[in-house]
């Protein structure tokens, strides 16, 4: 047990999860439908569960042709949970024995893979934001640019100079919106050049009012002269004049002596620190001490280790139980379909966003190892270009090779049919990616997640995700809610159908899942939402929040396909 160790001091907080856990022993004995709710159904339980157990009243009388390949790509896994031992998935080609068995160019992997792994056993703990890797990328070419009135400047020896703009007028817009608004980084940095600014013009606008005020203290009504609707365009003045003037507000004062040294003449060193601060908290990983890739080179790839059980495993381990746990054994919850066989490939940590090479060689190896369903960490708003085209590619295989991919959407209360995440089945320039499934959780009531990401047609479907029991690390078993075990659900109940109707294809099973939902069209229901960049809530009906109107179907959804294996 002492491996477990590590994995209870650091692993009680994860990023798509909140748990508390659950001491078996000291519980009064609960139903089903206050636990693994998931597996129940309304009209025998009185829970909008996937009617799972229902599922299987259906499938008594017929036989498993397939343990199915379910491949979680995103945090650890612990693999030898008691729970999980039989649904952990073992690459046949491949031995522990130090050596690469079956030529993969990764040695003994066992059970999975470790892309945020070392070959010397270490991992990384934390990962950066993809804003943060785009701002270091372009920083040089764009970050130290100011422009005003259709001009280019920069800071050069402390003083805004004129210079010509960029060369690649294109990439300087993307970085400026798409990348600036995603990194904090980039933010503070701006922040630091802007720091000049305010400097230059404060030192302006105190010589104009001195001049204009002769010997007289400068008042914020005196300051406010400075400001001229009707004057020449200049919005680097306007900048420096708005923020100089909140600073009468900030120190609590109507004397501008008091604001132009707080803050006009530390303007610059205090944006400076900021930055620093900034960067030394979120700029480094340890990517390159640790792994020693080049995470922009698609054809580096022999990378990682074989280490899974990681301190953010619990979410993995969840994930796991939803999909895999031993059925009616009394311990922990009853997973969709024990018979699936789990494979992990880590690409996230306790904190950042995955990186986009380590998700597309997931993909990669999980279709290459015979997945039939892929689950994905989480959408994203910054898919670089080149980057893009990996996931994209890489999504596409598996569309040709018959696997179903399952990514949860955000919890950020967000109209998806306003602001762009990917993967989205429309991120390619040619067809739809009909293998591509988006989900979000749902709770036993039938109401979606207050905070979920929404879309009619962007989101696919509800799913349970919401205090839901499974397995944990180190033998144990948690209630937890998060997007990651919506996904899991959706990710079950694929795999059961999978296993019972082995020539059906991911994007058969897709649409399937998507028409055999328990509907919930019509129906009013309160959801968050985001309105001037402020969290509120609204009512909406149920089929205005996703493609399907509706909550997955366990039951229905084997019933449909085994009238299409039929046919």
């Amino acid at each position: 047990m002492k491996k477990y160790l590590l994995l209870f001091v650091t692993g009680l907080c994860f990023s798509a999860v909140e748990a508390q856990l659950v001491r078996q022993e000291a519980q009064t004995p609960k139903k089903q439908s206050d636990l693994d709710w998931y597996n129940c159904s309304f009209d025998q339980d009185g829970v909008y569960g996937a009617e799972v157990n229902k599922a299987y009243e259906f499938l008594k009388e017929k036989k498993i042709k397939k343990r199915p390949v379910v491949a979680l790509i995103g945090t650890g896994l612990d693999v030898e949970h008691e729970d999980l031992k039989q649904a952990v998935w073992v690459n046949p080609k491949e031995k522990a024995n130090g050596k690469d068995d079956d030529k993969n160019g990764l040695v003994d992997d066992i059970n999975g893979w470790n892309f945020l792994g070392g070959k010397d056993g270490r991992v990384m703990e934390t990962i950066t934001r993809e804003g943060d890797r785009e701002f270091f990328r372009l920083k040089d070419k764009y970050a130290d640019y100011i422009t005003s009135n259709g001009e280019f400047f920069k800071i050069i020896d402390g003083k805004r100079t004129l210079v010509p703009a960029p060369e690649n007028l294109s990439e300087y817009v993307y970085y400026k919106t798409r990348v600036l608004p995603e990194s904090e980084i980039a933010k503070k940095y701006g922040g630091w050049q802007i720091g000049y600014v305010i400097r230059e013009y404060g030192d302006k606008f105190k010589s104009e009012l001195e001049t204009k005020y002769p010997g007289q203290k400068i008042t914020k009504e005196q300051f406010q002269t400075c400001y001229d609707p009707n004057g020449p365009v200049d919005t680097l003045r306007d900048i420096a004049f708005t923020l100089i003037a909140l600073g009468f507000q900030v120190y609590k004062t109507e004397d501008l002596s008091v604001v132009y040294e707080n803050f006009v003449m530390t303007a610059v060193e205090r944006a400076e620190v900021e930055y620093m601060n900034v960067l030394k908290r979120y700029g480094n990983d340890g990517r390159e001490d640790v792994i020693g890739d080049n995470y922009l080179d698609i054809k580096d790839t022999r990378y990682g280790n074989n280490v899974l059980l990681t301190s953010d495993a619990a979410l993995g381990t969840m994930q796991a139980g939803v999909i895999g746990a031993r059925r009616g054994n009394a311990r922990g919850g009853d997973g969709i379909m024990d018979q699936a066989r789990i494979m992990a490939l880590r690409v996230t940590a306790g904190k950042g966003e995955p990186y986009l090479k380590d998700m597309a060689l997931a993909i990669r190896y999980a279709v290459d190892h015979q997945a039939d369903v892929i689950v994905l960490p989480q959408q994203n708003t910054l898919y670089p270009e080149m980057q893009k085209k990996w996931m994209e590619e890489a999504i596409r295989y598996a569309e040709d090779k018959d696997v179903l991919v399952i990514v949860p959407a955000w919890e950020l209360s967000l109209d998806l049919s306003k602001q762009s995440f990917f993967p989205n089945r429309w991120m390619t320039d040619g067809k739809e990616l009909t293998n591509l499934m988006v989900v979000a959780s749902s709770d036993k009531y039938g109401n979606p997640s207050m905070n979920s990401n929404y879309g009619a047609k962007e989101l696919d479907l509800y799913a349970p995700g919401v205090s839901v029991y499974a397995a944990y690390t180190g033998d144990t078993y948690q209630t937890g809610t998060g997007m990651g075990l919506a996904s899991a659900s959706v990710a079950g109940v694929a795999a059961l159908i999978k296993a019972y109707y082995p020539n059906l294809t991911g994007s058969q099973i897709r649409d399937i899942l998507l028409a055999s939902v328990t509907s919930r069209k019509g129906v009013e229901v309160e959801k968050g939402i985001e309105v001037g960049g402020k969290k509120t809530q609204d009512l909406f009906l149920f089929d205005d929040l996703c493609l399907s109107g509706g909550i997955l179907n366990a039951y229905q959804a084997v019933v449909a396909a085994s009238k299409l294996a039929g046919k």
